[in-house]
């Protein structure tokens, strides 16, 4: 088979739809010597590994926006059998079977997150039309997700499947020696609101004196560009105890995992929630929400935790933050769990969702 894969978001690997770009390619690489792919990329910065069975394209437009580059780009590697995009959109045409990989339907339960109506917007309308119609098969990354999907999408159950993601533990593993610098409650996130930072900070400000003056509170990514999350530090006085790290790299990021003392992660809605496998496999102790698909993730090797609850929330970071045997209690599950996602599994599975569409 041809198989080719568009992938635009390969620009921002901040974001868990580039992580999930990049990890499947190479995973796809590893696992499938057979089939020929064509991967399509929007510039030269992301090298992989050299594969005799991959071709990798750099397509660029001089209008770079991705709704001309993922129109145009599959247009120009001729007829394949299937064409992924592994995140949600669609194509106006198609030379073989069409799949998306659709990690979730926040814009669906969270109209505040519903992409603004625009000319851009209105042209690819007009041009893809029905894309339920055009889409052949969906892939998404969760039990929850896909049932979210056909309560949310007219589309039949043969029509999803479920390739949960992996951990590069290449990357993400514990530390040589455990830190021994000042402990700190860890959160990474981007500025959507659901990712419900808000009640953390409220959750950290209702900690007892003692434990707020001998830990941090560490904020990585988007979210610290948030004004209402920086009003909400300053409102509850924490300031002193609160770090704003900002966008960091994998290799800042595995570090910030494996010298916090705990990962906090309430988000209110997630398709999967990679930051707590992530956090897991570098041995780090988790707290995160138990909505949506993250007791997927998480099992029994976090404490889940009613998002809407702050006061519970403060409950379980006291609890965690007090009790070392809790913390190793956490750390050995949680690394336990981490070892059941690998990248290779989740490439291979899509390998064989490839097969079954283009036979269709």
């Amino acid at each position: 088979m041809k198989i080719v894969i568009a992938a635009w978001h390969l620009k921002n690997l901040n974001v868990g739809i580039g992580r999930y770009a990049r990890e499947l390619i190479e995973g796809l690489g590893r696992v499938d010597q057979i089939n020929q792919y064509e991967i399509l990329i929007p510039h030269a910065e992301h090298p992989f590994s050299a594969r005799p069975n991959m071709r990798y394209r750099v397509i660029r437009f001089p209008f770079f926006r991705r709704r001309v580059w993922e129109q145009a780009a599959p247009l120009l590697v001729g007829p394949y059998d299937v064409l992924h995009f592994p995140y949600d959109s669609c194509v106006a045409w198609k030379r073989g079977r069409f799949i998306a990989t659709i990690h979730d339907v926040k814009p669906l339960l969270f109209p505040e997150l519903r992409p603004r109506t625009n000319l851009n917007s209105r042209i690819e309308d007009w041009l893809v039309g029905d894309r339920w119609k055009t889409i052949d098969h969906v892939i998404t990354v969760s039990e929850h997700s896909r049932r979210d999907l056909l309560a949310h999408a007219p589309l039949r159950p043969d029509q999803v499947s479920v390739t949960p993601l992996g951990l590069d533990a290449d990357r993400f593993h514990p530390p040589s020696k455990w830190p021994e610098g000042r402990p700190y409650v860890f959160c990474v996130a981007g500025p959507d609101p659901t990712k419900n930072v808000g009640a953390l900070v409220e959750a950290f400000a209702t900690l007892p004196a003692a434990l707020r003056r001998d830990h941090e509170l560490v904020l990585a990514g988007d979210v610290c560009t948030r004004a209402d999350i920086r009003a909400a530090i300053e409102r509850l006085q924490i300031g002193a105890q609160t770090r704003l790290v900002g966008q960091v790299s994998d290799d800042e990021l595995a570090q910030l995992y494996q010298q916090a003392t705990v990962f906090v992660f309430p988000s209110l809605y997630e398709g999967f929630g990679l930051p707590v496998l992530e956090a897991m496999g570098c041995g780090c102790p988790v707290i995160c929400s138990q909505a949506s698909s993250l007791p997927e993730v998480a099992g029994d090797a976090a404490v889940l935790v009613d998002p809407h609850r702050p006061d519970r929330l403060a409950d379980a970071l006291a609890t965690v933050l007090t009790s070392p045997d809790v913390q190793a209690s956490l750390r050995a599950r949680g690394l336990a769990r981490a070892k059941e996602f690998q990248w290779d599994r989740t490439a291979t599975q899509t390998v064989a969702i490839y097969e079954r569409t283009a036979a269709c």
